[in-house]
């Protein structure tokens, strides 16, 4: 039975995790049991600090920051942010997976929070 390179990606985040290999099926040759989220469009070759993502949208590959090792703070108060979790900001859950654009709310310098526009006037 033939075999094909497939890549996997997560079915959720789309990032490329690993190479894997796609068998034929027995009873219709030439066709490939390809896992689910694999594709058998290799990614590109991405620098460090980045990460190869499936686009469903364009049915590609793309690259995009990678930042699941760093450590980030929330700019109102300068405590640790654990990637993944949820956080308020403007009255709103909201979150940050680790990979591309890092928000505005997150920054990588630890300690005090960054001080508003508006100040202390009218305190």
């Amino acid at each position: 039975m033939a075999t094909k390179t497939v890549y996997q990606s997560d079915p959720i985040s789309g990032i490329y995790l690993f190479t894997t290999q796609a068998n034929e099926l027995a009873l219709a040759p030439g066709l490939f049991n390809i896992p689910f989220g694999a594709y058998e469009e290799a990614p590109p070759a991405v620098p460090e600090g980045e990460v190869a993502q499936w686009n469903p949208t364009s049915s590609a590959w793309m690259a995009v920051e990678d930042h699941r090792g760093e450590t980030f703070y929330l700019v109102k108060d300068g405590t640790a942010y654990e990637m993944g979790s949820s956080v308020e900001v403007d009255g709103e859950p909201t979150s940050y997976p680790g990979w591309g654009k890092v928000p505005a709310w997150l920054t990588l310098i630890p300690g005090s929070p960054v001080a508003s526009e508006a100040g202390t006037a009218g305190e």
